[in-house]
């Protein structure tokens, strides 16, 4: 992505007038604006560590996300949900949180996209209108006086013919007069492609269910299409059965919204874009290098030979790694596995690199075989990996420790060593594209590993202190241990 679209996402995310935040997968918050701070109650440091009210949104939000995974291979993006939320002054909002799924370039989620907005004063009409329909409507005058007064649309329909439109509703419709909407069809004025919404929603209602919120596209009469949010509730009109609609236009803000997710889509391609090219481009230089070197040199030279050959080989890997990280899951079949024999041929086999570097890896294992369910050789290829960045990152000798626990469910392996450490810093940019630690990393592996637990049910995580260690821990569902097994 371009360094002025970037300053584009970044201006429009920053200036917004409703409250936005960028939160990863586990449920915490990325990045958030200013808007979202003034939300909540909190101020921009305040919310670095939340309070138990906004861990308790955030928790939300990570369910209602996880349902939205599903929701989402439905195509029915975003998802929408309101929520109860108290300020620190004990003031009671109502919030509807609207939530995207933001994925790479191969589909895989990389965090979700959050819209806040304070839909306290909409509650509350609704509350007053819920509350007072009977005695209001009895009074005609005075109830369209109070709608005309109303910033937002007010529509009253019976049989699905509309029968008023207060001043907002005519505004938004550009229409001069009400003469122009009374006796109209709704489906005349929500869009063809909306209809199903609209009849599955008068079926609910006659079934006796809850109507409640819902957005539609509509056809303007000067020919402009719109997207308005709102909800409607049964009334009494003159005697009648009828429906009145309270609607908020949203096209401007779901505009931002594809603008933002799109942005962010460009800046993801952009980024590994601009990693593999540095990643291929330093090995193509060395090769071209001594490929003009051969040309000019009058006898053959075995060393220029071997640069150009392991420069080949570390592009292959590199173009292997992004392969493996794309479909990792298509390439073998899940069986039984026996994790502590799986543990222990890895650690046999990194033994040799161990000692050659003067490290031991001690395996602190139960005597019992601990089943899980997974391919063989993706699963050693993730603790291959752990012990790898162990080894990398002691330079001096030490210890690297396996330690495997269980409980009724899973099993948790360990891999501690005693190496440089990491800062927050390094840890929260692990797994980004091309980012490593190591002079001759491709920032791949991590991804990579991140992917096969992921596929195989489990989670990864990492604790490490600068210049002590680093723990990095893999936790897997367990199985009854089988008639025929892997390993």
């Amino acid at each position: 992505m371009r360094s002025n679209e970037f300053q584009s996402f970044d201006f429009a995310f920053t200036h917004a007038v409703i409250g936005m935040a960028l939160v990863s997968l586990d449920g915490t918050f990325l990045k958030w604006n200013s808007a979202l701070s003034t939300l909540l109650g909190y101020d921009h440091n305040e919310l670095i560590t939340p309070s138990p009210s906004v861990r308790t949104l955030l928790s939300q939000i990570h369910e209602i996300a996880e349902l939205g995974r599903s929701l989402s291979s439905m195509n029915i993006h975003p998802h929408r949900f309101q929520q109860a939320y108290y300020l620190p002054t004990g003031q009671l909002l109502s919030i509807e949180i609207s939530i995207s799924i933001v994925s790479d370039a191969n589909g895989a989620p990389l965090y979700y996209f959050t819209q806040f907005e304070n839909k306290t004063l909409i509650r509350q009409i609704e509350t007053q209108l819920q509350e007072a329909k009977s005695s209001l409507l009895e009074k005609d005058k005075s109830f369209l006086q109070l709608l005309e007064g109303l910033p937002l649309t007010v529509v009253i329909t019976e049989k699905g013919i509309i029968q008023y439109v207060n001043s907002a509703g005519l505004q938004l419709i550009h229409a001069e007069s009400l003469n122009q909407l009374v006796g109209t069809s709704t489906t005349n004025i929500v869009d063809l492609s909306n209809h199903a919404i609209l009849q599955e929603r008068r079926e609910r209602y006659y079934s006796g269910d809850t109507i409640g919120s819902v957005c539609y596209l509509i056809n303007c009469l000067n020919g402009q299409q719109k997207f308005v949010d709102g909800f409607t509730l049964p009334i009494i009109s003159n005697g009648n059965m009828a429906f009145i609609g309270i609607f908020k236009d949203v096209s401007q803000q779901m505009l931002e919204e594809e603008r933002l997710i799109q942005s962010e889509k460009l800046s993801t391609a952009g980024q590994l874009a601009a990693g593999i090219a540095h990643e291929i481009r330093n090995p193509l230089t060395a090769i071209n290098g001594f490929m003009k070197l051969l040309r000019s040199s009058e006898r053959m030279n075995d060393k220029y030979f071997f640069i150009i050959e392991s420069e080949l080989k570390r592009i292959e890997f590199i173009v292997n790694e992004l392969l493996v990280l794309s479909k990792p899951q298509t390439t073998h079949i899940s069986k039984p596995v026996d994790l502590l024999s799986l543990l222990e041929q890895v650690a046999t086999l990194m033994n040799g690199q161990a000692a050659l570097k003067n490290l031991q890896i001690l395996p602190v294992c139960t005597d019992h075989s601990i089943w899980i369910h997974g391919e063989a050789y993706q699963l050693k290829q993730v603790f291959i990996n752990l012990l790898k960045n162990a080894m990398e990152a002691m330079n001096r000798g030490g210890n690297i420790y396996i330690h495997v626990l269980t409980n009724e469910s899973e099993a948790r392996i360990s891999v501690k060593d005693e190496g440089c450490g990491m800062t927050e810093e390094q840890i929260k940019a692990l797994g980004k594209p091309f980012y490593t630690t190591k002079e001759t990393g491709t920032g791949l592996g991590f991804m990579i590993t991140q992917n096969i637990v992921h596929n195989h049910g489990g989670a990864i995580t990492v604790e490490s202190v600068p210049e002590q260690g680093t723990t990095f821990t893999v936790t897997i569902p367990k199985i009854l241990e089988p008639e025929e097994a892997v390993i």
